[in-house]
């Protein structure tokens, strides 16, 4: 059921988040935990008047496309050891996804701790990251521009903050990203209290705008980079020649940027890089109608798709009549014959996730009824918020 948050409440949820996640620490002064907390909805069982399994439902917004679409970030699935086995967690998932629905939120995501467990209610890999590891040497290919500046210290610094917050906000009206966290203000002081040692470093061109960003931090000997965004060669450059600036301190150099990165093009020798693609996140399509109104699709003006079967959010299950009109996309339930046909999760990997229908199509996972031409664009996912 969905909880009060009353004192009371709360004084039932710590104690249970802090022995299911081994925190030693009051949570009730950890503002990482409540600013969370504050902005999301709980959900919990109780057995012998005891809370005894426990789900946050924190308030996003994702980006797809041209398309702000609610979302909500599950985090804190928790049970004490006695109780597991009693099915409390699958009851409070379904519960929680009805929910959303009545209140308009079309998409969950979170990060898993078993994708079979979370792929029983729906949810499918879809976001990705890309990391790089880079033998120091590498960097010796690249050198200072002549034009612009590095500027250099920690989110705390209100010109450097409100500089990335503008990078990001760019990145988020491009149109092209899809299933990225819209930051909220709270949720980027939140960055600040999570990650306490990280610094920041910008490049800023000739008339002193904001052209690339990197979160970067020390870990003993390695310069790990947490999140990197750049709009041109000149400023990625810059970044690079920063980030080998410390190899007299640093014998290791990590890169995590999203999976459509291409990074490694910028090096003229690729033989001291390892790369790595890794899952970090699952997404969970709730109205499957806008979430497919929000993607961009080519080929075709209108196709009809299935979802074959949907048991914990049945209202999706059935054809949808997909129709590009100039620009604008609408999605509908249909009487139509299907073009093509499979599960909400397979169809989370085309919409959602980094496969193209195609793709689907040939690995089996996507059924093609008809002659249709229709491919929907992959966007690119900068996602780097953990919940």
């Amino acid at each position: 059921m969905k909880l009060d948050k009353t004192n009371e409440i709360l004084d039932e949820v710590v104690p249970l988040i802090q022995y299911a996640f081994l925190k030693t620490n009051d949570l009730k002064k950890d503002n990482n935990f409540m600013s969370c907390y504050r902005h999301s909805d709980s959900y919990g069982i109780f057995h012998d008047g005891k809370l005894a399994s426990y789900i946050m439902a924190i308030h996003f917004a994702s980006q797809i496309f041209d398309h702000q679409i609610k979302m909500s970030g599950i985090g804190y699935v928790s049970s004490y050891p006695e109780n597991r086995g009693r099915g409390d967690i699958s009851k409070l998932m379904k519960e929680i996804l009805e929910d959303l629905h009545d209140e308009g939120v079309s998409l969950s995501n979170l990060a898993p701790w078993s994708e079979t467990f979370y792929r029983q209610y729906g949810y499918e890999n879809s976001i990705y990251q890309k990391t790089y590891s880079i033998e120091p040497t590498m960097f010796k290919y690249f050198k200072l521009p002549k034009t612009g500046k590095i500027v250099r210290g920690n989110w705390s610094n209100p010109t450097l903050s409100s500089l990335i917050k503008k990078l990001y906000q760019k990145q988020i009206n491009a149109g092209e990203e899809r299933n990225t966290v819209i930051r909220a203000k709270w949720w980027w002081h939140r960055l600040e209290t999570y990650y306490p040692s990280r610094y920041v470093a910008i490049y800023v061109d000739e008339n002193q705008a904001p052209q690339a960003y990197m979160f970067y931090r020390f870990t003993n000997k390695k310069f790990k980079v947490d999140e990197i965004y750049y709009t041109n060669a000149t400023a990625i450059t810059a970044l690079l020649n920063f980030i080998g600036g410390h190899i007299s301190s640093c014998t290791e150099f990590e890169i995590t940027a999203p999976e459509d990165s291409l990074l490694e093009e910028y090096f003229p020798d690729q033989s001291g890089l390892s790369i790595s693609i890794w899952p970090y996140m699952m997404s969970r399509i709730v109205d499957f109608g806008e979430i497919a109104s929000a993607v961009k699709f080519v080929g075709e003006k209108t196709a009809n798709l299935e979802v074959t079967e949907d048991d914990i959010c049945p209202w999706n299950a059935g054809v949808w009549h997909l129709v590009n009109n100039s620009g604008e996309t609408s999605c509908v339930k249909t009487s139509a014959k299907p073009d093509f046909t499979g599960s909400i999760t397979n169809w989370t990997k085309v919409l959602l996730g980094h496969l193209t229908l195609k793709q689907a199509i040939n690995l089996g996972l996507i059924k093609k009824l008809s002659s249709s031409k229709l491919e929907f664009l992959n966007g690119k996912v900068s996602f780097y918020d953990y919940f």
